[in-house]
């Protein structure tokens, strides 16, 4: 991992509370599609500020959240049992859970070393739900936002999406889904996702409050939908020879 991508990595607990106002959720269609038949217990991996947690627990599932950021993981919704730790040396016995997702965060991780912990927790016949929210960037605000803000999670990037892992020992190679979504919005959280973002985050105060003065000058009049495209992949832990 470089020196920029590991400050970016570890930026968001700056910036924890905008992250869970302004940041969407995730489709309930796409986390059913994602989990195992009986799954009961999940690890929600890189957890954050628990946006996914709480889509899990609406579920009825038992949740595990695991998240390193202090900040993050304060704001994670209970009855969620948040630990610290990393997908790298993740806190959890071999084969203790029936499910792993990871929203808005598998491209953090060290994938060397992360794949084989996560094979090692998960069950066989378990599965591994990947989820990236993106820009629905088809509608012409959202594309002018994506300008803007030199947005690294348009939609319209998604022509050709190949496996984020492939020939991994214990995994089959995870197929994709795509999900459209909407949530509403107004400007206050409009500016509070752009503020979450690590980009954002990064910049020199002044080069930041000019970028989010002008996201709010383009934000639609209120209230709006912010329209998203959940990408997904599923991928299941292969029974042991």
């Amino acid at each position: 991992m470089t020196e920029e991508w590991a400050a970016r990595a570890s930026s968001f607990g700056s910036e924890a509370e905008a992250y869970a106002y302004g940041r969407p959720s995730y489709p309930i269609e796409a986390v059913r599609w994602l989990m195992p038949d009986h799954a009961r217990t999940v690890l929600d991996l890189g957890a954050g500020t628990g946006k996914l947690t709480q889509r899990l627990l609406e579920l009825g599932l038992d949740v595990i959240a695991i998240e390193p950021l202090d900040e993050m993981r304060a704001l994670i919704p209970p009855p969620a049992r948040s630990l610290p730790g990393t997908a790298e040396d993740i806190p959890l016995p071999d084969a203790s859970v029936d499910a792993i997702v990871v929203g808005q965060a598998f491209h953090w991780f060290d994938r060397e070393r992360a794949l084989p912990e996560m094979a090692r927790v998960l069950r066989p016949g378990g599965t591994i739900g990947l989820l990236w929210n993106l820009d629905d960037d088809r509608v012409p605000w959202v594309a002018q936002l994506c300008d803007l803000t030199g947005s690294e999670a348009r939609a319209s990037a998604l022509t050709d999406a190949q496996p984020p892992y492939d020939g991994q020992p214990g995994l089959a190679t995870p197929v994709h889904g795509r999900f459209d979504h909407e949530e509403d919005y107004d400007t206050e959280r409009l500016v509070a996702m752009i503020a979450s973002r690590s980009q954002t985050i990064l910049l020199p105060p002044a080069e930041r409050g000019r970028l989010l003065a002008t996201v709010r000058d383009l934000a639609p009049p209120a209230p709006f939908s912010f329209p998203s495209v959940c990408q997904c992949w599923r991928g299941e832990r292969l029974a042991e020879n």
